[in-house]
């Protein structure tokens, strides 16, 4: 190859491991998905470091925790411009992204969609940035510019469109109300986006490497989606899930949290949650037909062969298992997300990878693939390239995750704890910031139906992965290590 690879980054939001059709797991198609993991590699057990939108993109776009990053919570007090100056009026980066590596590499960087890491940086940070949310709303203005309903339905939290899509009291978060969109489906917001991120790749510099991104926000709640995909999958074949029902010696604090309230109010039985994955799977799919198309006309451009293309999630949804309505929680529903990546000639079509894979890999990964040198940036993610070369799987690590509570705003409606989790297979252990444990072997209870924290016969492996998880807390600079009982 005689210069560095295109790298191209598919991100969606809110999309669990479980929806890749490939993986049949569930009835939920995902075309796109399957192709690109034939085509290359997937990787079946990459968890998010945060399930939250923020903090996840952080550890995304930097390669670090998101506590390194500036990006604990969605409401960080920290963030740096695109110039690297540290400001404390909005939330954000506090590290620069992974683009910044890349121009200095000679990418040509751009950006379309979703972003969630700040609100003045982005400009900064890629050469041509479109379709972002920082503090215009392009897209609400376009809509009224075509005389059609705003299509992100929050911009009016309060108004007669938004209310069914939101809980009755405070905070106002989403519920699972499904609708039909209420206005032609190719001026939607996820299509809005891919067609200007269609436009960035036309008019993109041509004699440089490209490194772009295209974020879409979907299948993240509100769940209102074009008519076809509303009504994609028949709600009274989906099955009730086995882990259903909120798990033997689950934490006490999680019956009266605001994410049971959410679960208990729409219906504890799975009757009132079938239209609801129904649709879930049907905005899965939909996002999958956008990236489909994305892909097409990365291929039709001629770029297929010199392209290492990805196709990530941030985090998952709980939809009701373990009693639960949201993400926020550790387990595998909000956790456990699908990775995908194509670069012919390089990586072995068919690929599958069983490793535990954290978020910060993903970073790495490209960096390395831009010929940026990995080592001297002090990542928390490793690049999987030279094992992908070998044909062999990564070594094996310790992979964690975290949740934190903003005590000064969302202290008294969460109802829940900070936590950390390690990962050390078989086991997972979630320490949360009162004391309380949670310990799976995830070999034998893949669906955490069975707390064995307090259990004799694992006292030995517990305290051995708590020992493990606060010298983690310690060595990345994570407070949570003090504050734990």
């Amino acid at each position: 190859m005689s210069r560095s690879p295109h790298i191209v980054l598919l991100l969606c939001d809110n999309q669990r491991w479980d929806t890749v059709g490939m993986l049949g797991r569930t009835a939920c198609r995902t075309p796109t998905w399957d192709r690109v993991a034939g085509q290359g590699a997937f990787f079946d057990n990459l968890r998010t470091t945060c399930p939250m939108c923020a903090p996840a993109r952080a550890s995304i776009f930097t390669g670090l925790q998101p506590h390194q990053a500036g990006v604990p919570t969605n409401f960080s007090p920290v963030m740096a411009s695109g110039e690297g100056r540290v400001r404390a009026d909005v939330h954000g980066l506090a590290r620069p992204p992974l683009s910044t590596h890349l121009r200095e590499a000679g990418y040509h960087c751009l950006y379309a969609g979703k972003w969630h890491l700040g609100t003045d940086n982005i400009h900064g940070w890629f050469d041509v940035a479109t379709a972002c949310d920082h503090k215009n709303r392009d897209y609400s203005a376009w809509c009224r510019a075509q005389g059609i309903p705003d299509g992100r339905v929050f911009h009016d939290p309060d108004g007669p469109r938004a209310r069914p899509y939101r809980s009755r009291h405070y905070p106002h978060m989403t519920v699972p109300h499904t609708g039909v969109l209420d206005f032609p489906a190719e001026k939607e917001f996820n299509r809005w986006v891919l067609d200007h991120a269609l436009e960035l790749l036309e008019n993109r510099q041509r004699d440089a490497p490209l490194f772009m991104v295209v974020s879409f926000e979907g299948p993240h709640p509100p769940f209102m989606v074009p008519a076809e995909y509303h009504d994609l999958y028949a709600p009274e074949a989906i099955e009730r899930p086995a882990n259903w029902d909120p798990a033997d010696g689950e934490p006490s604090f999680l019956e009266g949290s605001y994410y049971r309230r959410l679960r208990n109010e729409w219906g504890c039985d799975f009757d009132a949650w079938r239209k609801p994955t129904a649709v879930y799977w049907g905005f899965v799919s939909y996002i999958d037909h956008l990236f489909g198309r994305f892909v097409d006309r990365l291929d039709a451009e001629g770029l297929r062969d010199d392209t290492l293309l990805v196709m990530l999630s941030d985090h998952g949804e709980m939809m009701g298992q373990h009693g639960l309505w949201q993400k926020f929680c550790p387990y595998e529903e909000a956790l456990r997300v699908p990775w995908a990546m194509r670069w012919p000639g390089v990586i072995e079509p068919g690929t599958r990878c069983d490793a535990d894979l954290s978020h910060p890999d993903v970073a790495a990964t490209l960096l390395d693939a831009g010929g940026v040198d990995v080592e001297a940036l002090n990542l928390e993610g490793r690049s999987l390239l030279p094992s992908l070369a070998r044909r062999e799987p990564p070594p094996a690590r310790d992979c964690f995750s975290q949740y934190n509570v903003v005590r000064s705003f969302e202290e008294g409606w969460h109802g829940v704890e900070n936590w950390r989790l390690i990962y050390r297979r078989p086991w997972k252990l979630a320490l949360h910031e009162n004391g309380e444990r949670e310990l799976y072997h995830l070999e034998s209870d893949p669906l955490e139906r069975r707390n064995v924290a307090d259990d004799a016969s694992a006292a030995k492996v517990r305290g051995e992965l708590e020992a493990a998880l606060l010298a983690w807390c310690r060595r990345t600079g994570d407070s949570f290590a003090l504050a734990t009982p």
